[in-house]
């Protein structure tokens, strides 16, 4: 399948849902106002991209065939995926990203055959889009599994099978997709063997990320699970190191992320920094969330969230603004 589809059509039906005005106000005024702060590369001098192209996005899907956790409905996650992938299909998006969490929150007597099982069903889902297919993966997709055994069943379009970081070109932007299910001591998430505060991106994979980084002479995306900005337990723990490492690189648009089910946002050193909200919380179609991502020839990026995910103008910024600092989640 080739990368290059047709010309993106606007996207029917936009989210009804939008972030609450204290929400949007605050997100909207800390990323103006660091422009007028810093200032920033004018429209004529910004670089550009041959021309505009969208991709989809999801996370925490969740899928499984147990009973409801709490606000998490694993079985309903298959009908809220294809819903996004019609939609998707629709509105000719050049790829589709999944962000993490593939699969159920699983406890340990829960069988590799029957998690494998439920991988392949939800992927197959995944497969059905008429494009390109990413991956990042998610520390659920690892509680009763090993990176392989989960790797060997996704389809991460012309990537080198079992690589669980490698980036992609598209549209003239360079995509970076990173692995944060490390522990600290440098060991990979296998089979529940983790803690979900001890997240890492380790030294081998920030060295590739610098390679790439320095490689590259186009704008960069990355997408990873958990989030690289905001202070708590569903952060990376070296995320400050991680940034630092993608601001030096005066290339990085926009980090896309998972994990933190309610969503969030920040613009951080000239970098935004969108957390899509949890496709698995809630019962019924209207509890869905997904997106789609516009990126123009002049690098400002549109999100149009749908149902609960929330819909932000992303508008580019020149490598160097040191912002008022991030916005409110």
């Amino acid at each position: 399948m080739s990368h290059h589809r047709a010309a993106p059509r606007p996207a029917p039906g936009a989210a009804p849902w939008r972030p609450d005005r204290r929400e949007f106000l605050t997100a909207s005024a800390a990323a103006l106002g660091s422009l007028a702060l810093a200032g920033c590369t004018s429209l004529d001098n910004r670089p550009r991209i041959p021309a505009d192209f969208r991709f989809g996005l999801v996370t925490d899907v969740h899928y499984g065939d147990a009973p409801p956790k709490n606000t998490r409905y694993f079985g309903e996650s298959i009908a809220k995926l294809r819903e996004a992938v019609d939609r998707f299909d629709n509105a000719h998006v050049w790829f589709l990203a999944e962000l993490g969490d593939l699969l159920m929150d699983a406890s340990p007597d829960v069988s590799e055959a029957r998690l494998l099982g439920l991988l392949n069903t939800i992927e197959r889902e995944i497969r059905s889009f008429d494009g390109p297919t990413y991956h990042v993966l998610g520390n659920h997709d690892l509680d009763n599994l090993s990176k392989a055994q989960v790797l060997s069943c996704l389809t991460n379009t012309g990537i080198i099978p079992g690589r669980s970081y490698y980036s992609f070109p598209t549209g003239g932007v360079r995509f970076l997709v990173l692995d944060a299910e490390f522990l600290a001591d440098g060991r990979s998430y296998d089979h529940g063997n983790y803690d979900y505060r001890d997240i890492n991106v380790p030294p081998p994979e920030l060295e590739w990320l610098r390679f790439e980084l320095g490689a590259t002479s186009g704008p960069v995306i990355v997408f990873i699970h958990q989030r690289l900005d905001g202070d708590g337990n569903v952060q990376v723990v070296n995320r400050a190191e991680v940034r630092a490492i993608l601001e030096n690189s005066g290339r990085v648009l926009a980090v896309f992320q998972g994990h933190d089910h309610k969503g969030a946002y920040s613009f951080i050193n000239g970098i935004h920094y969108y957390t899509l909200k949890a496709l698995v919380e809630g019962s019924g179609a209207e509890h869905n969330a997904y997106a789609i991502v516009d990126v123009s020839a002049d690098l400002d990026l549109t999100v149009t969230g749908y149902r609960r995910a929330v819909s932000m103008t992303l508008p580019y910024r020149a490598a160097g603004v040191v912002t008022a600092g991030p916005a409110a989640d």
